[in-house]
This record gives structure tokens, sequence and C-alpha cells, in this order.
């Protein structure tokens, strides 16, 4: 459309150019609402109007250090990796604290971090997290532990442990509280010895057969968490290293089975339970995914199968959390 003023409709040339000047700027300031409106932003019929910008919003980055929480929500019986980001020598710690306890600091990734063990029946709550340095400043967090969903199963004692008796019953339950405490006064490596993520401990994908966390039902009145993870293994599969360590136990249990312990340093430690055979020695130092041992049905087990185990200073925690974590994939 061709917009035409006549010159012959004004008798004063004056205002003839005045009104020719003010038609050019009305056209000129449509033509700019129209590009900016089509470019850098979108009109929003909802705000009325209102020009809503696609310009992408710069957000402050967070000042370092600072800690971060992984994974964001812990459930009881679970694992956290607790890193100091900005925080890139241990010399500078004075402390690393959970709820007042101290945690061991170690450098993950370049990073001042601590692995934390939650407890399988901690009260859920938020508890805090400090790390102080050298000069008096502190970082904090929260963690916010939640509650784990417990599930209760019937499980027999098998016949070669005496069956389902008032005897058999009242021997697992003092037994299991002596193979605890022959684990939990185990010595422990305080250099951290891994150096790359964790393996798994069987070829190929792992199968779950029995949860990390829920509670058995045993005999008449006796109830035990199931505080590992079985996987399913036919008998005499080869059973690997998930990482760097030392061996600190090499020997079999009554319930627990023929059983292998690696300690990987910083409180962290392995266990392999229910082996048909071991095939190393106390003390031995193991690279990742050398074979250890072969999976079986020894000790309290109904069937062949590998029981896993991972424990962050004697917190048995879940392992495939635990692999979610700091595990390969």
């Amino acid at each position: 459309m061709t917009y035409l003023i006549s010159q012959k409709k004004y008798k004063n040339k004056k205002v003839f150019w005045m009104t020719a000047l003010l038609f050019l700027f009305g056209l000129l300031g449509a033509a700019f609402w129209f590009v900016m409106g089509n470019s850098n932003g979108n009109l929003n019929e909802e705000n009325k109007g209102v020009l809503e910008t696609t310009t992408p919003v710069k957000t402050q980055s967070r000042a370092k250090p600072y800690l971060t929480i992984t994974p964001k929500m812990v459930r009881q019986g679970d694992p956290a990796l607790i890193t100091a980001e900005g925080a890139t020598t241990t010399r500078d710690v004075k402390s690393f604290t959970f709820d007042d306890r101290p945690l061991f600091i170690f450098l993950h990734e370049g990073q001042v971090s601590a692995l934390l063990g939650v407890e399988l029946r901690a009260v859920p709550d938020t508890y805090p997290i400090i790390l102080t340095f050298n000069d008096g400043r502190q970082i904090k967090e929260n963690l916010v532990i939640v509650e784990r969903q417990i599930v209760r199963k019937p499980f027999d004692i098998p016949d070669k442990l005496g069956g389902n008796t008032n005897e058999s019953e009242k021997e697992l339950v003092s037994t299991l509280a002596l193979e605890g405490k022959i684990i939990n006064a185990l010595p422990v490596v305080w250099k951290k010895l891994w150096t790359e993520k964790f393996g798994s401990p069987l070829k190929g994908p792992l199968v779950v057969t029995d949860d990390y966390g829920y509670t058995r039902l045993i005999g008449k009145s006796t109830t035990m968490p199931h505080k590992g993870t079985d996987l399913k293994a036919d008998m005499g599969t080869p059973v690997y290293a998930m990482n760097r360590g030392v061996v600190k136990f090499a020997s079999s249990l009554r319930n627990y089975g023929s059983t292998v312990i690696i300690d990987h340093g910083a409180g962290l430690q392995t266990v392999y339970m229910h082996l048909s055979k071991i095939n190393v020695t106390l003390e031995q130092k193991v690279e990742k995914g050398d074979i250890i041992a072969l999976s079986g049905d020894s000790g309290y087990t109904l069937n062949p199968h590998l029981h896993l185990t991972v424990r962050i200073w004697d917190i048995s925690i879940d392992a495939m959390k635990f692999l979610e974590i700091l595990g390969e994939n």
C-alpha cells in the first residue's frame, strides 16, 4: 500500500512538512516494535502485551568453596559423597563433620571430599555438615535423610544350619553377633588406595535377587535386616575385585560362609560372601578386576549367589546406590 499526502490540502507549507515528519516517525516506530516482537522476544497474551524477552538471563555463580551432596536425596542405608567445590587441598582443612562426627577426607576428582554411610535405622531428619578450614572459615550444608520403605519377608534357616528350630534360631542370632564383631574389629587402611571408578564384582549386567535393607523374618521371633545385596551368580562364577585395595579378611564364617573383605582405604571396604573358593590371601594387594574368588552357597544361604556388601566406616550401605555414585556406569 502506498501512502500519499497531497500538498494541495495544505496552504501552509510549514504545516505540511511537520505533518509529514510526524507520519514518517509513526511508521518507523511501528516497524521497530514489529522487529523486536519477532526477534528478541514474543508478546505474551496472558500478560496483556508485556514483552517476554528470550535473551538468556545470566545467573550469578555460587561463590567457592561450597558443599555439594550426591545424591541430593539420601535414604536410610544410603551412601553420600560430600564434595567441597573449590577446595583443592586437604592440608587447608581442619575438620569435616557430619552431625558433629568426623568424616575422613580425601581428594576426589581434584576436590576435597568425604564419603558418608547412613545407618539403615538412622532417624530421618536434617543433619548439619560443616567443613572448617585452618584459617577459621567454615562452609556448611544440610543433609536431609529420608525414610526407606522396609519390606518384611520370611526366610528359612537351611537344614545345614539346623533348620527352623528354636535352637537353630538362638544359635543363628548369637553367631551372627560374633561374626559382626570379628568384621568390625578388622584394622582399616587410612590412605585412599583407589584411583579409578569402582567396577562390577561380576561380568555382565548385575541381577539383584535380594535387595538391601529389607527385613528377614526368621523363626518365631527373630527379625534380621539384610544389609547386603544378593546378586545372581551360578556356582563357581568368577568374582572380581571392584577396585584396588588390600585383602583384610579371607576365611570362612559359619553364617557368612567363605568371605573376602577388601579394604580400599579412606574407610571404604567391599565384602564378598557365600563363596565356594577363595583365590586371595590375607594382606594381599589386589587390583581392580582381579579374580578374587568363585561364587557359591556356603554359610547361611539357600542357593548359590554372591552377597555383596559395601561398608563405610563399619556402616553397611546399599551397594547399588554406591555404584551409582562411584561406579563406572
